[in-house]
């Protein structure tokens, strides 16, 4: 309850005040337009601006960063907590922690914990995608975050849809093209 208190009196203080990036915001249609997420995660990036000694570009570029990833992920239905991965899958959490290792699962690593993306998993079969276990160990990145741009980021060369789409599809000449894209991944290439 304390750091409940404490948030308030800093959303009062920081966010409320006359002038702060509360008010502003409510003068603009793109920021009222922000799922719930969005919204707060820009009002404390405006805040933070106006702070004395405010972030460094670098660090605001971070926060918008993980900003766009936490959207990326809530868009195609969120995460597992690791308790909640084991009991879909029937393993110990030592099972977890070695397929998270061996590149078997994504995981997204958020402050002591680690998630795993909602999208990756066949719920009626209660499994990882077959075809998903396999393309992970291609990507040349130990980068949860990079993982998940490649899976969920639509692709021309794959009619407009995201690789994580199609593997869900099983269809041969989809898996073929998004292997041969997990083998490029992170390299430059010349055309």
């Amino acid at each position: 309850m304390a750091l409940l208190r404490r948030v308030s009196q800093l959303m009062a203080h920081k966010l409320a005040a006359p002038g702060g990036p509360l008010q502003q915001a409510s003068h603009d249609p793109a920021t009222l337009a922000l799922d719930d997420l969005s919204l707060l995660s820009e009002l404390v990036i405006q805040a933070w601006r106006r702070e004395e000694r405010p972030l460094e570009r670098e660090q605001l570029l971070r926060l918008r960063g993980e900003q766009a990833l936490a959207q990326l992920l809530e868009s195609h239905g969120g995460c597992l907590r690791p308790a909640e991965v084991a009991e879909l899958l029937s393993l110990k959490d030592d099972a977890i922690r070695r397929r998270r290792e061996r590149k078997r699962l994504l995981a997204m690593p958020r402050g002591k914990h680690t998630l795993y993306p909602l999208f990756q998993f066949d719920l009626e079969k209660r499994q990882v995608w077959p075809a998903l276990e396999a393309l992970l160990p291609l990507l040349d990145t130990d980068s949860g975050a990079a993982q998940l741009r490649f899976l969920l980021s639509p692709d021309g060369d794959l009619d407009g849809c995201a690789p994580a789409e199609l593997l869900c599809r099983e269809e041969p000449t989809a898996l073929e093209a998004i292997t041969r894209k997990a083998q490029q991944f992170g390299r430059q290439l010349a055309r």
